[in-house]
């Protein structure tokens, strides 16, 4: 599982293929994640959360 901003989701996945890792899951949350308030950050951790569950279930 990796997390990432939806800008670099074809990065996480070109790297994912490069290191032997294809279909590796990834979180995707938009970008930025840097300079976000509080609650900008709840709401994002929130996507991740189902996200990263989603991902860990299909294993």
């Amino acid at each position: 599982m990796t997390i990432c901003s939806d800008r670099f989701v074809r990065l996480a996945d070109s790297e994912s293929k490069t290191l032997g890792m294809e279909g590796l899951p990834i979180a995707i949350g938009k970008h930025p994640f840097g300079g976000i308030n509080e609650n900008q950050v709840e709401e994002l951790s929130a996507v991740f959360v189902d996200q990263i569950i989603r991902g860990w279930t299909s294993l």
